[in-house]
């Protein structure tokens, strides 16, 4: 077969050898090779405009590019592409299979290379993030993220050998929505989990064959993940996959739930450790889903055992979970107090000289009625109704123990009324005192979610009451995370620079929720 020619071949290479190229190279975009300056939360601006920095300021002093190997290859990658690049090692060999930064392909691809697997977040600019801040930051131009994927996909050097182009990743619907995949001459489009079905799809283009246009791949079983072999960017380890509770908007909760065991995940946190990964991402639907019961019930000695155990490991300086729900914060608030001040003692967040941890959390709406028809389960162990109790005492308990959570907001969700914002915006007068983060979003039918046939929210269908709700939430952040935005010139420069701007695009129900958050007030006579 071509592919244990391949193997044979790059067995027996050395560095003269290399310009001949490898097998298999795995790749991604400028945006999805870098960490941001080890900052995750930074690396959602991916989504913001490209008309409002140049692209060349922002490749070095934004998302600089991951460090190379000695070999020239990358020394940091996404994390579900090194769970690729595991499966593909375990089957076709390490020597044929080389993963790198966009800038380094024309050192790995050659005649020798029969297939290009690209992994990707944004790549067409229409996610949750993207589709909210470059239409609300007004300035114009593309995601910055989808102009770098389009940077990358347009290379001369991925076609010159005649290599298959697979593309993957939890952005890769995008494409596939798009219409896009025929203009940017990619071969294959996966979506959904990859380890069960990409070696198939990998072995089919290094012998040559015809791949399938779109793939909606097979969950794998348990067994079928390996660990990670070489370090992923911020450190990230999975400890969960999957969710189960019922979200319509989202696409893991499609996904069957299980917890990795802790040896499997201590082994990749020693990994990304040993190799410089100074921060720890937990990659998870719900920290408190580890090792859950049916019924969502956190484990306490386990979600405990995990956090400490993983602080324990030489060379982690920084941990940061990456999602959590609010239910079992107030189930079991000792969970929170236990590891409230691990999670201190290894934050890597400062806001205004104050340290704290942080974790992304879904507060997502007030309204009743919406919690009921399409987040039935997210707030189990309780009913819907209370909803607003649960998150005013979740974030509480996430206060008192030093941890600010970053809340995101799902604006114009299907049927909303303004009786569903203003249910919303009693919320977050409720939470006025407390220290969290808010990241209101736009509406977006995700591929692989259960509301993929609805309608995306756009800020032209917005209501004053919707625009009410955008500008409270900043207002919020700006009080806790910018208190000097509040003094002049800062109020002159928001006034021209937004205020005018909005009134012009999206009329007078934008004007006046915009001139309050800037500090001033509007007459609507």
């Amino acid at each position: 077969m071509l592919y244990d020619k391949c193997r044979a071949i790059m067995a027996s290479r050395d560095d003269a050898s290399q310009a001949e190229g490898v097998p298999i190279v795995l790749t991604g975009s400028a945006t999805d090779m870098s960490d941001f300056k080890l900052s995750p939360f930074r690396a959602f601006t991916g989504g913001f405009p490209t008309a409002i920095i140049p692209r060349f300021v922002l490749r070095r002093y934004w998302y600089p590019r991951v460090p190379k190997n000695g070999n020239d290859a990358a020394k940091f990658a996404p994390y579900g592409m090194r769970k690729i690049e595991s499966a593909l090692i375990r089957e076709f060999g390490e020597q044929s299979v080389a993963v790198v930064h966009p800038y380094n392909l024309e050192k790995f691809v050659g005649p020798a290379t029969k297939v290009i697997g690209i992994s990707s977040m944004e790549p067409a600019g229409t996610g949750f993030v993207s589709r909210t801040y470059t239409s609300l930051v007004g300035f114009g131009g593309e995601p910055v993220a989808a102009a770098e994927f389009r940077d990358l996909i347009m290379k001369p050097i991925l076609r010159k050998w005649g290599a298959k182009i697979i593309l993957g990743g939890s952005g890769a619907w995008q494409i596939h929505r798009a219409k896009l995949q025929k203009e940017y001459g990619i071969d294959c489009i996966v979506m959904g989990e990859g380890e069960k079905t990409a070696l198939e799809l990998f072995r089919k283009a290094l012998n040559g064959n015809e791949l399938p246009k779109v793939v909606e791949t097979e969950p794998p079983e348990p067994e079928q993940i390996c660990c990670i072999i070489n370090p992923s960017l911020f450190g990230t380890v999975e400890i969960t996959r999957g969710c189960g509770r019922g979200c319509k908007f989202c696409s893991p909760m499609m996904r069957g739930r299980y917890s990795f065991p802790l040896d499997h995940i201590v082994n990749e946190v020693e990994l990304n450790a040993k190799n410089g990964s100074r921060m720890i991402i937990l990659a998870s639907e719900d920290i408190f889903l580890y090792q859950c019961d049916n019924k969502f019930l956190p484990n306490h000695e386990a979600i405990v055992k995990l956090i400490k155990s993983i602080a324990a490991v030489p060379g982690v300086e920084f941990i940061q979970p990456a999602h959590a729900a609010l239910a079992p914060v107030v189930y079991d608030p000792g969970i929170v107090e236990e590891i409230g001040q691990v999670l201190y003692d290894k934050a890597y967040w400062v806001t205004n000289d104050t340290r704290h941890s942080s974790v992304e959390v879904g507060i997502e709406t007030g309204s009743v009625k919406l919690m009921k028809k399409y987040m039935p389960g997210k707030m189990l162990p309780y009913q819907p109704e209370e909803w607003h109790d649960v998150v005013t005492q979740a974030v509480e308990i996430m206060n008192e123990n030093h941890i600010w959570p970053l809340a995101t907001l799902i604006v114009g969700l299907p049927g909303e009324t303004d009786k569903d914002t203003i249910e919303t915006l009693e919320l977050l007068d409720k939470l006025k005192h407390n220290r969290l983060f808010y990241v209101p979003l736009l509406f977006t039918s995700e591929e692989d979610c259960m509301l993929r046939e609805a309608r995306h929210m756009d800020l032209k269908y917005l209501t004053q009451l919707q625009w009410e709700l955008l500008a409270t939430c900043w207002r919020h952040n700006l009080k806790f995370f910018a208190p000097d935005y509040t003094q002049w010139p800062a109020k002159f420069v928001t006034m021209f620079s937004y205020v005018l701007y909005y009134r012009w695009k999206h009329g007078r129900k934008a004007l006046g929720p915009l001139m309050k958050l800037a500090g001033m007030t509007v007459d609507y006579s």
